[in-house]
């Protein structure tokens, strides 16, 4: 158990630079915080729960209700940000005189961008398109299939999974971005159909049928429309480069025009 608390611990960290930083924050505050209700939040708070983090009865009892790989989670609780900003603004605002504050507020601007990384560099993230933070091809999608009033269940390609469900609430999908995951071991047939090269419409067709789909959304380049023909759903229309099929006997109290 120990083991795997370590690797849990250590793959949260990370580099351990921000980990530092927030040790170097406690430490300072530590010494120069003197407000009784600031040190709870801030103090006490964050070691009583990195003390449990590895406190092997409080493991114990969390892994009855929690898997292993969840456990990494109780770190959250750790108010990190807010005693890294708030050390440096107390470190800051200890100078006195404003040339002497504006260039420790710069120190401290640097040690967070140095001990970070650019966040640009994960290729799950890329700069906002829109007010909800998901690439704008999703939410072209979602927006040409909601139906106000109801939910709507609909199958989409792999690169749309994580955004889907962040996007609206009103369209539901037989998976999620779960099924990214290997080491959740997560199978389902349709979700392997719809990863293949090139789509086999009819086979998609009829497990999205299976799974209560009243819509399948595929990139235009992956599949040919004909190919949708006699499958139990119709061409609707065209999203940011994606199709959208309606299943024919769906009805979702919007009138379509023939295509």
């Amino acid at each position: 158990m120990w083991n795997e608390i370590m690797v849990l611990f250590k793959n949260y960290i990370g580099n351990g630079w921000a980990a530092g930083l927030f040790l170097v924050s406690f430490i300072y505050l530590m010494f120069v915080e003197k407000d009784r209700v600031k040190r709870i939040i801030l103090l006490y708070t964050s070691a009583v729960t990195v003390a449990l983090f590895f406190f092997p009865l409080f493991v114990r009892v969390v892994f009855r209700y929690l898997d292993e790989e969840t456990y990494y989670r109780v770190l959250w609780l750790v108010p990190m940000t807010a005693v890294i900003a708030y050390a440096g603004i107390r470190f800051a605002a200890g100078f006195s005189g404003k040339m002497l504050q504006a260039a420790a507020a710069l120190l401290v601007c640097a040690a967070i961008v140095i001990t970070g990384d650019y966040v640009y560099d994960n290729p799950y993230f890329g700069p906002a398109s829109n007010r909800f933070h998901v690439p704008q091809t999703v939410a072209l999608v979602c927006d040409a299939i909601i139906v106000e009033g109801r939910e709507v269940r609909a199958v989409f390609p792999d690169e749309m999974l994580p955004y889907v469900r962040q996007y609206t609430a009103n369209v539901c999908m037989p998976y999620g971005r779960e099924m990214a995951v290997e080491r959740w071991e997560n199978d389902n047939p349709l979700y392997d159909a719809m990863r293949e090269e090139e789509a086999d419409c009819k086979k998609i067709a009829s497990l999205a049928k299976e799974q209560g789909c009243h819509y399948i959304i595929l990139h235009e380049a992956r599949h040919n429309r004909e190919d949708f023909e006699k499958t139990g759903y119709h061409y609707v229309e065209t999203a940011a480069g994606y199709c959208i099929y309606l299943q024919d006997d769906a009805y979702l109290g919007l009138e379509y025009p023939d295509q």
